[in-house]
């Protein structure tokens, strides 16, 4: 029942499918009463783990989980979902099993002007791969020079994109050279998932537990992929510092597409962008930095009243996008050592918890929301925890139905 209620679109959905599938004929609202109270379990136990995991000397958290098999190599990536939140109450004041303790941040402060709020995911992964005494596709693939697709992929990525179709299309790439491409990307073996609705302070607390559990820390090869948003960088430097940090390569190839177009005819920006995203594959962002600081320079300082899409700070933007993550650009680097370029596995993730949470017609209480995010977390992940919860949980059974007694 509870696995229903978790992969279903709904809890009414849910009924009918226990219904339909099972001949079990159960409310919506009791099942929702039991997966909350499900949930509750499993962050009890979260968080015991996080008090555990927080307990350890700095040699014993290096060293990882004492019973998990070291890696080869691994994944830990972040990223935000959506879902509609009703009260306007604190998170961490409606949560006294969590971390209580974990201070606010600036990305915590939502606006209360909306019922939108945001949602805290995160996956982790191990890979299998190889490392290449050179880089091992030194040429750009041939997907990111055709005008569709990097335009549909821009556009889905910035606000600020080209609004002109492009005149021409360029040839598809060969099948051999897909799947040579493709053997070359790293393989996802096993993955599992976080999902909270608390803090970044704890989400932080989260990640680094599940990552030590998994024997994330002794890995010959780590990364930290994540877009630019500054709060992934920060819970890089607090929990993830020994990791290689990684810039979603697509967010950042969006952004140069975005600003080697802007101001220009699709005709005259597309070879300056063309030229842009060699050196964007090959690292050598140093060489985007001078000409995108010339072309700054030509269309002048953006001014307060300047538009999202006014040219001047398309190209400012992207100025200081690059130059505040050009570390985490090394991308023939990466290539080399046999770990991923992009956040492609975290933003599946983040649509299969959305497509539970998410909707214009699902509002969550601010207590109940973590509760499900915990239990879609749970189910989507490779390591399978809810087979374990529950086989504790059957030995741990009284058999006794808990009444709430009267004071």
């Amino acid at each position: 029942m509870i696995y229903a209620s978790v992969h279903a679109v709904s809890f009414r959905q849910a009924e009918k499918d226990l219904a339909k599938l099972s001949d079990l004929k159960v409310g919506y609202r009791q099942l929702q009463r039991w997966s909350e109270r499900i949930g509750k379990e499993r962050i009890a136990q979260r968080t015991e783990e996080v008090e555990q995991w927080s307990g350890l000397s700095l040699p014993e958290m290096t060293r990882g989980y004492p019973t998990a098999k070291a890696p080869e190599a691994v994944m830990v990536s972040m990223d935000g979902g959506r879902l509609q939140i009703r009260e306007g109450s604190s998170d961490v004041e409606d949560s006294p099993d969590e971390i209580t303790s974990a201070p606010l941040c600036d990305e915590d402060r939502e606006s209360n002007s909306s019922f939108w709020k945001e949602s805290k995911i995160g996956c982790l992964a191990t890979l299998q791969s190889e490392v290449h005494p050179t880089d091992p596709c030194p040429e750009i693939p041939a997907n990111f020079l055709d005008p569709p697709r990097i335009l549909k992929l821009s556009r889905e990525i910035c606000r600020n994109a080209p609004q002109d179709n492009p005149p021409r299309k360029a040839e598809p790439p060969s099948e051999r050279k897909e799947l040579e491409r493709h053997r070359q990307s790293p393989q996802v073996l096993v993955k599992s998932v976080i999902a909270t609705k608390l803090p970044y302070a704890v989400f932080g607390l989260l990640l680094a537990t599940a990552a030590w559990m998994r024997g994330f820390a002794a890995a010959g090869r780590k990364a930290f992929v994540a877009d630019g948003a500054k709060i992934n960088w920060k819970i890089w430097r607090q929990h993830f510092s020994h990791y290689t940090p990684i810039l979603d390569f697509i967010h950042a190839i969006s952004r140069v597409f975005a600003a080697a177009m802007a101001g220009r005819a699709f005709a005259d920006g597309w070879p300056v962008y063309c030229r842009w995203a060699q050196w964007l594959w090959s690292g050598q962002v140093g060489k985007i930095l001078v000409e995108l600081a010339s072309r700054s320079r030509e269309l002048g300082e953006p001014q307060k009243n300047d538009s999202a899409t006014c040219p001047r700070r398309i190209v400012a933007d992207a100025l200081t996008y690059l130059r505040n993550n050009q570390d985490y650009m090394k991308y023939d680097a990466y290539r080399r050592n046999g770990l991923p370029m992009t956040s492609s596995l975290m933003e599946s993730t983040v649509k299969q918890v959305s497509r539970r949470v998410k909707g214009t017609e699902k509002f969550w209480s601010t207590h109940g929301a973590d509760p499900i995010l915990q239990l879609r977390a749970d189910y989507i992940s490779d390591t399978e925890p809810m087979a374990k919860f529950w086989e504790s949980w059957q030995r741990s059974a009284t058999g006794h139905r808990p009444y709430a007694t009267a004071v």
